[in-house]
């Protein structure tokens, strides 16, 4: 069965962009790699050459609202915003798409209410219900936080955004057939919420309050559980980042970080939850968002941006942690404005995207063997302009991928 590729978007009214549209005067020429298979001998040279007199075709992408995900092995999607269009770049096996600096104009939402859900998929040989139309689903969430959207399995999907009013958490879903009203979930959140699905027909969803504590609630393959579960923050520390994942079937990881405290990480190992675990702050410095991957069971990727200096550490585990349970590897970079954004697309294969203070869209991957384009060095794939919007709702939106067989 062809792949079904999701996109949801909550549109917002004017807000500040962390970024101002501006002209360039110079082009950076980016010269694409052959990325091949995970394992196969690379040659990754990314080079910057200046022309004068010639301005850069820009990605267009809202800064702090970047997408990633892969629909399987060698097949990587970009999604962003302009303050107009959604945008969208892909890597088809063999080559970033549009080449060169371009990139995709797809749905727009202008003529769409704050806090709307906006709905756009791709089928497998078309963006539906067009290419540049998004289909608009529940309104009343609030527009000036994030939506999450997940599935359990084929034909469903869920997505879960807040109340403006109370701050609890609302609900739609997609059953096959048709969509559902926007519902009532309860919780009252301050960070959230995050889902994830650890097996068909089997997901849950977390929150953090307002005392800085993980809350969750399940759906166990017939039934929502009836209330919120609520785990004592470990030391009496106040959360106020909040990531989850899963590896597999019957697991699932929620990792959590406070400003003094560093990242604590916390299990579902399929019987019981385990006890937090302190994994350190990266050289103390205060985290700001985390961002997980996994390639098979047994395995994840850890990535997060420092709140202060605005670069990408790294850590992983495969049994142990590696560097060490405290230890951390830099990935150097000129100072992140974006969230990082990791995918897997195969075993020991890793994607990392990020955007920069001066406006770049940077890549960074392990092949298997080494990191392209080096473990100290990044590939421009194309500088970030945001555009002016042609009405009132500009550039501050949340955008959800989810892919769906």
């Amino acid at each position: 069965m062809a792949p079904l590729l999701k996109i949801l978007v909550q549109w917002l009214p004017t807000l500040p962009s962390p970024f101002t549209s501006r002209s360039h005067g110079q082009s950076p020429i980016q010269v694409q790699p052959s990325f091949g298979k995970a394992n196969q001998q690379q040659q990754p040279i990314a080079v910057e050459q200046d022309v004068p007199g010639k301005a850069p075709r820009s990605l267009d992408m809202e800064t702090r609202q970047l997408s990633s995900v892969s629909w399987g092995e060698n097949h990587l999607d970009l999604f962003g915003y302009n303050g107009k269009n959604l945008t969208h770049k892909y890597w088809d096996g063999y080559q970033w798409n549009p080449s060169g600096f371009g990139v995709e104009q797809l749905g727009q939402g202008l003529a769409a209410k704050p806090g709307t859900i906006l709905h756009q998929y791709y089928d497998g040989t078309a963006w539906k219900p067009d290419h540049t139309e998004f289909e608009q689903l529940g309104q009343g969430c609030n527009p000036s936080y994030e939506i999450e959207a997940s599935t359990w399995g084929p034909d469903h999907l869920d997505v879960f955004c807040r109340d403006p009013d109370d701050n609890q958490i609302l609900h739609q879903y997609y059953n096959g057939h048709r969509w559902s009203e926007l519902e009532p979930f309860g919780g009252d959140v301050t960070i959230g919420p995050r889902v994830v699905s650890w097996g068909e027909n089997h997901m849950a969803v977390f929150f953090l309050d307002h005392e800085g504590e993980v809350n969750q609630r399940y759906w166990d393959g017939s039934q929502w559980s009836d209330e919120w579960v609520t785990f004592t923050s470990p030391e009496d520390y106040h959360f106020d980042t909040l990531a989850v994942s899963s590896w597999g079937e019957n697991r699932l990881d929620v990792w959590a970080a406070e400003r003094k405290s560093g990242l604590w990480h916390l299990y579902w190992d399929g019987s019981q939850w385990a006890e937090w675990e302190w994994l350190s702050g990266p050289d103390d410095e205060p985290i700001d968002h985390i961002g997980v991957a996994s390639w098979s069971a047994g395995h994840f990727d850890i990535v997060t941006l420092g709140r202060d200096d605005r670069q990408y550490r790294y850590k992983y585990y495969d049994g142990a942690w590696q560097p060490s349970v405290s230890g951390w590897y830099d990935r150097p970079g000129v100072g992140f404005e974006s969230i990082p954004s990791v995918i897997s697309w195969a075993p020991n294969r890793l994607d990392i995207f990020g955007v920069t203070a001066d406006d770049r869209l940077l890549h960074q991957a392990w092949t298997g063997y080494d990191w392209y384009p080096g473990a100290e060095k990044w590939e421009t794939l194309c500088k970030v302009e945001v555009a002016e919007a042609e009405s009132s709702f500009k550039d501050r939106q949340t955008i959800e991928v989810e892919l769906r067989f």
